[in-house]
């Protein structure tokens, strides 16, 4: 009951669970035989929720102060109110549990009825601002559709992402070199509700045409002893960022074009799964900045490549050689870290 009272909340936040802490918060640690996930989730697969959807949990161990805690997350959900359609014990069918407080809605009871409200408000999206329900939809692809480079949602059509071509005339950023075809442009993508521009973008067109994705961020790694100067350059994204889920709807994988010219951006660009991750690995970098460096020697790839200016080529170069000599150390460091 606990589960489905944290998973109907109004906000986009996860809910925790915490073992092993008294009631007057003394951390006592694990005294009682622990909670396991699998069993957790085969007890809420057991039941019978309307609509077929299902609170998600998940169970870590951690360590405070010494002391092992059990932590469950009750993920953040969208289709809200979850709710059962047969009875579990005292919990009846029906009824919309939820949590205000400290004290869940008993047994016996439905939640309040503004609460219930909020609760069906957030499955429909309209709790949130306007720009994060644009970044929401943007993973269902099937929500949109275009003409001129204009896309709108067939639900919400007020909410556009529009695409104009960039005027000013800008090079090509290194990562242009490592496709077959280095002539590139830019783009600006707006994405807006009604006539107001809520976010943008720029936007670069690589390889000839085949591929228009938003421009990654720039990184920065081996630092001098006082942290001011940098040695190396490059370019990454970020998994479930904003720019990531951008990209990820300007990409279509089915499109042989598009699927080409991203195999080529994959190898001098970095693709972290998340910014901890990402904070973690340059740390590793610059506790190694002789394994870069070392490297970046062995690799010859692009060697052939020119700019048209020979300072500029050799800028080039070594930050796509760079690129791909940290993908083989992300590659080398998660297999390393994800193993323990």
């Amino acid at each position: 009951k606990d589960i489905v009272c944290f998973a109907n909340t109004v906000h986009d936040e996860n809910c925790y669970l915490i073992f092993g802490v008294a009631d007057n918060l003394e951390i006592k640690g694990m005294q009682k035989p622990r909670k396991k996930q699998a069993d957790i989730i085969d007890s809420i697969s057991n039941l019978i929720f309307a609509g077929d959807v299902y609170p998600t949990v998940e169970v870590k161990t951690i360590v405070f102060d010494g002391v092992e805690l059990d932590v469950l997350t009750i993920f953040n959900v969208e289709n809200t109110p979850i709710y059962l359609k047969k009875q579990y014990g005292q919990m009846r069918p029906w009824c919309i549990y939820t949590r205000t407080g400290d004290k869940n809605t008993p047994d016996n009871g439905n939640a309040d009825v503004t609460d219930i409200e909020n609760l069906w408000r957030k499955r429909l999206g309209l709790t949130k601002p306007p720009l994060e329900y644009i970044y929401d939809r943007l993973h269902n692809k099937a929500e949109w559709t275009t003409s001129d480079n204009r896309y709108y949602n067939v639900y919400r059509p007020e909410y556009t992402i529009e695409i104009h071509p960039n005027d000013d005339d800008l090079d090509a950023e290194f990562y242009a070199y490592a496709m077959p075809n280095s002539n590139t442009s830019y783009d600006e993508l707006n994405i807006k509700y009604q006539t107001t521009i809520l976010d943008s973008y720029q936007i670069v067109v690589l390889d000839g045409g085949r591929l228009q994705i938003p421009t990654p961020t720039w990184g920065y790694v081996c630092h001098d002893e006082y942290g001011l100067h940098h040695k190396y350059t490059y370019k990454y994204y970020v998994g479930g960022s904003k720019r990531y889920r951008i990209l990820r709807f300007l990409y279509d994988p089915q499109n042989s074009d598009h699927r080409y010219a991203f195999m080529h951006l994959q190898d001098v660009v970095l693709f972290y799964r998340s910014d901890e991750e990402r904070l973690a690995f340059e740390v590793y970098i610059e506790g190694h900045q002789n394994l870069l460096s070392d490297k970046i020697s062995e690799i010859t790839r692009f060697d052939h490549i020119s700019t048209g200016s020979d300072r500029k080529t050799e800028v080039y170069k070594e930050r796509l050689k760079t690129g791909v000599a940290l993908n083989a150390l992300l590659k080398e460091w998660r297999n390393t870290h994800d193993t323990k």
